[in-house]
């Protein structure tokens, strides 16, 4: 690589972890080819974006970001899996390919300005994703309405025998 294609390379790591807060990597020494294509495509089902780089160059691109303190864990072959509002499918996906290919190994991750490690990353994808939490609570409200307006008409209807 000469230097002009060193600078579009850190340029476009810079372009794809904008706005990123979270990240989850995976040491890919040893994994195949179809393999990484078999855990990018389920990646990409999920919305998440799924990329081996090239660690110097990344170092270089996540200097002075939020995102600088993951670089430690750039070592050897390493691939990365994010989604800019979602710190919890990457995890998820990452961990749930794992398990079923022995060759796919998490080393860590990072989110909400943690470093974490791949007992981290396990722990972070049996997390709710902002939706499922969104969903339960909108249950709980849904459930308890009725109740609450239950007890509403009750103290109303106790303030209006008070007041004859």
């Amino acid at each position: 690589m000469n230097k002009n294609e060193k600078e579009a390379a850190i340029e476009s790591y810079k372009a794809l972890f904008k706005g990123i807060e979270s990240v989850v990597i995976a040491d890919t020494s040893g994994v195949t080819v179809n393999t990484i294509n078999e855990v990018r495509s389920k990646f990409r089902a999920e919305g998440v974006t799924f990329r081996v780089i090239k660690n110097t160059l990344a170092k270089k691109a996540l200097a002075g970001t939020v995102l600088e303190p993951v670089c430690a864990k750039f070592h050897g072959p390493v691939a990365i899996a994010m989604k800019a509002d979602d710190p919890i499918s990457p995890a998820r996906v990452a961990v749930d390919f794992a398990k079923t290919n022995q060759a796919f190994k998490i080393t860590g991750g990072f989110v909400s300005g943690t470093v974490l490690d791949a007992a981290g990353v396990d722990s972070l994808s049996k997390m709710r994703t902002r939706k499922e939490a969104l969903s339960a609570l909108l249950s709980v409200f849904k459930g308890n309405t009725t109740k609450f307006a239950a007890v509403l008409k009750a103290r109303a209807d106790k303030m209006e025998e008070a007041a004859k």
